[in-house]
């Protein structure tokens, strides 16, 4: 990340919002989080909130959340989505994690998904984490969910395409060209976006995504270095204890 985002277009939202619409698992993620969001009872920060995925359900719910984000795109999308529902502005704010401050101590602090990996220097995750710590009030928790080595496909460096359908029939195409390097654990994507509307390319966006996936016990040192001494590892949503380093995501309990 930088503060310039080249990241997270117009197309690129809406292409992201319609792909968790169609995930077979969407709930089942939600759920999770929103369980722990339920039991904070207190205030809760979303880093990285993107278009409001978690977000908004959790105000709907009656949490006390805020939000903030790199990407204008999303919060724009976010604050769009929020209006339609209620007539209350969405506390969401645009700013980078190494970036955050605040007077408020949160209950949950929570990162969902692998967008922890988009801060791609380790100094500056650590510096993050630090942050994560300090806002957090005594006895509260950060949820931070990374994806692994072990994510990263078995081939790299062939052309992929996938497509969703906006609402007003439209499509927004999808291609992208991955590649990794092992000695760097830094996963790329060449990104192009075209919006199709009656068989004619109207718009197009071409975007290039960076994100540092983790060896397996590799967060572990940076959570004890941030000062967390209470850590609990899952590899799923289920809360399966995470033991072996095959598993593609872990889920972070961290408490205060």
């Amino acid at each position: 990340m930088n503060n310039t985002l080249a990241t997270y277009q117009k197309l690129c939202t809406e292409f992201y919002d319609l792909e968790l619409e169609h995930s077979p698992d969407a709930q089942a993620v939600l759920a999770f989080y929103l369980a722990y969001a339920k039991a904070a009872h207190g205030p809760i920060l979303e880093p990285m909130c993107g278009s409001g995925r978690f977000l908004i359900p959790m105000l709907q719910a009656g949490c006390d959340i805020q939000g903030f984000d790199a990407s204008e795109h999303m919060l724009e999308a976010l604050r769009h989505k929020y209006a339609t529902i209620n007539d209350k502005t969405a506390p969401v704010w645009q700013q980078l994690v190494q970036d955050f401050t605040s007077s408020t101590r949160y209950n949950l602090i929570f990162v969902p998904f692998g967008s922890w990996g988009l801060i791609t220097d380790l100094t500056t995750s650590q510096q993050c984490l630090n942050l994560m710590y300090e806002h957090l009030a005594v006895g509260g928790t950060l949820l931070l969910e990374i994806e692994t080595v072990a994510s990263v496909p078995e081939h790299c460096d062939v052309w992929c395409q996938g497509a969703n359908t906006r609402a007003d029939g439209s499509t927004i195409a999808l291609n992208t060209l991955a590649s990794y390097n092992w000695q760097t654990q830094m996963f790329s994507s060449q990104c192009r976006y075209d919006l199709i509307v009656n068989g004619i390319i109207t718009e197009s966006e071409s975007e290039t995504f960076e994100q540092y996936v983790y060896r397996f016990d590799e967060m572990d040192a940076m959570l004890r270095s941030a000062g967390f001494a209470s850590i609990k590892k899952y590899q799923d949503y289920a809360k399966t204890v995470a033991t072996d380093a095959s598993a593609p995501i872990i889920i972070y309990e961290c408490v205060k």
